[in-house]
């Protein structure tokens, strides 16, 4: 099975990264039951907090650096998971077992660069790559 990586261009009304990581979270659970999101630790205490309290009404299982968690909070890749969502456009591009990636990609143009090169990276690892603009 190829690798499929999805990277989404944020603006408009979906440029917060929590936001859209929290939007993603909610449409992979429970169908996925091993989702990893790496971002800085910053990051992750913010996303901590949006993940208990948005969407009202809906439980994410999580944790910070807990293997045994549906939804695993961690600064850095781990080796496998079914979804891997990063925030981190400068982190080493992961060597791990994925079956999807999400990359998010900033609003603004000189934040985009870093993950220019790693659609290129990607592309050279031979994973299909799409591209969604939200909006």
């Amino acid at each position: 099975m190829t690798l499929q990586v999805d990277f989404y261009q944020m603006g408009g009304r979906f440029a917060d990264p929590l936001t859209v990581t929290a939007l993603l979270v909610s449409k992979a659970w429970p169908q996925l039951d091993d989702i990893a999101v790496v971002a800085s630790k910053k990051q992750l205490d913010a996303l901590d907090e949006t993940l208990w309290s948005t969407p009202t009404g809906r439980f994410f299982p999580h944790a910070r650096d807990d293997d045994t968690a549906p939804i695993r909070l961690l600064t850095q890749a781990p080796s496998q998971a079914r979804l891997l969502i990063n925030l981190s456009p400068d982190a080493p591009l992961p060597a791990g077992d994925f079956e999807r990636v999400c990359e998010l990609v900033p609003a603004t143009e000189e934040a985009r660069e870093p993950l220019r090169a790693r659609w290129r990276a990607w592309q050279a690892r031979g994973a299909t790559l799409n591209h969604h603009a939200l909006k």
